[in-house]
């Protein structure tokens, strides 16, 4: 059976005959259907890997084929297609993604060849198998690597600074190539390898910071931490050690955990975090006001600092509600004495929308990419004298 199975599920047929074409081009094994009917029927029997699903369809619409899918067994990752508006779609994204149906994208027709292309591509199912006994051994050979992901920090106006960098663990696979977290860190989570995959990742970042420091280049560094450290009573005495160590200021150190990584046992995580941040550890809520329970961790946990999800970043230039959203978040965390960290900015546009907000400090592939540290002191270089170049214009 192909690996990757496209079901194109919209009443138009000359639209459904051009997606099942660039579908087919890409190397999919295309079904095609007019009858929202026969919709869980099909995705039974074809178990579809990716669904182009369009919502205005005569008799059952999209967003009920969506409930619908939402109590099937099979697990595709859907497209929203529809020739509504881009809140109706955005609308329509969060319900389905609030069922637990795995929403990979959306996008309003007509659609260009290319951008379709481009979002059916990347869903392109590639067998990878990654088990723990591979991990463990990738661990010891050494085919860990850390990229960093620049931030910069609002220093006046227009006057944006890269004074900082996200570590992020990558995995250079001998017959896989370049993978992502996304990849592999469940399997170390489930396995008892996220310890050392941490471990691997604070030691290879903390000697970096230590490296740039020694050049003269202070860069706030920050580090993603995952539950099982924060039900871990005997953390920060390791982590300050570990930051002593490498001789750095505990305050430019950030350690960035996920809502749900919070909520497991709050009590717990409020210990921990509490006797991190008494040392000056700074502490990020990470992807801030995409979960519903986010201002409860923000009032009662002490983070200095709220990362803001690029959902909301990427809409600002097409939605208003979305800068109207984006200026709630910042003025809130303010309000409460907390920085603000944009995510996923790719253009000055949004930049200057940002700092229009107030927003603290930005990063995304405007600012520079994730790197390995050589390409990062060069997006450093090359960043901070063009701002200062601009300022002093």
């Amino acid at each position: 059976m192909n690996d990757n199975r496209l079901l194109v599920m919209d009443d138009d047929p000359e639209v459904a005959k051009f997606f099942a074409q660039v579908g087919e081009d890409l190397g999919y094994a295309v079904t095609r259907l007019d009858e929202p009917e026969r919709f869980i029927q099909t995705v039974e029997s074809v178990q579809p890997t990716v669904i182009l699903l369009d919502l205005q369809i005569p008799g059952k619409d999209g967003i009920a084929l969506l409930r619908d899918l939402a109590h099937s067994r099979v697990r595709p990752k859907v497209l929203i297609a529809s020739g509504l508006d881009n809140r109706m779609v955005t609308t329509a994204t969060e319900l389905g993604l609030s069922m637990g149906v795995d929403i990979a994208g959306a996008f309003c027709k007509p659609i260009a060849l290319d951008e379709l292309e481009l979002q059916l591509a990347r869903l392109l199912v590639q067998r990878k198998i990654i088990t723990a006994d591979r991990l463990r051994e990738g661990i010891i050979e050494g085919q860990l690597v850390v990229h960093y992901l620049p931030k910069a920090t609002r220093r006046g106006p227009g006057r944006w600074v890269v004074d900082g960098a996200e570590a992020l663990v990558r995995w250079e696979h001998p017959e896989y190539g370049l993978l992502y977290p996304g990849d592999f860190l469940h399997v170390a989570e489930d396995n008892g390898l996220i310890v050392e995959l941490t471990d691997f990742v604070f030691r290879t970042a903390l000697e970096q910071a230590r490296i740039w420091k020694s050049k003269g280049l202070r860069m706030d560094l920050g580090l993603n931490l995952s539950a099982h450290f924060v039900a871990d009573l005997g953390f920060p005495e390791r982590m300050l050690a570990l930051i002593a160590e490498h001789d750095l200021d505990p305050s430019s150190i950030t350690l960035e955990l996920k809502e749900t990584t919070a909520v497991e046992d709050p009590e717990l995580t409020l210990d921990v975090l509490a006797r991190l941040r008494v040392k000056n550890v700074n502490l990020c809520l990470d992807d801030f006001g995409t979960g519903s329970s986010s201002l409860t961790h923000l009032y009662r946990m002490p983070f200095s600092e709220v990362k803001l999800d690029n959902t909301f970043t990427k809409d600002m230039g097409t939605r208003e509600d979305a800068r109207a959203f984006m200026e709630g978040l910042v003025y809130l965390a303010h309000k409460l004495k907390i920085s603000t960290c944009a995510e996923g900015v790719e253009d000055e546009a949004t930049l200057q929308m940002l700092e229009a907000l107030g927003c603290d400090r930005v990063q995304g592939h405007f600012i520079g990419p994730a790197a390995r540290a050589r390409d990062v002191e060069r997006t450093i270089a090359v960043w901070n004298a063009d701002r200062a170049e601009r300022a002093a214009g």
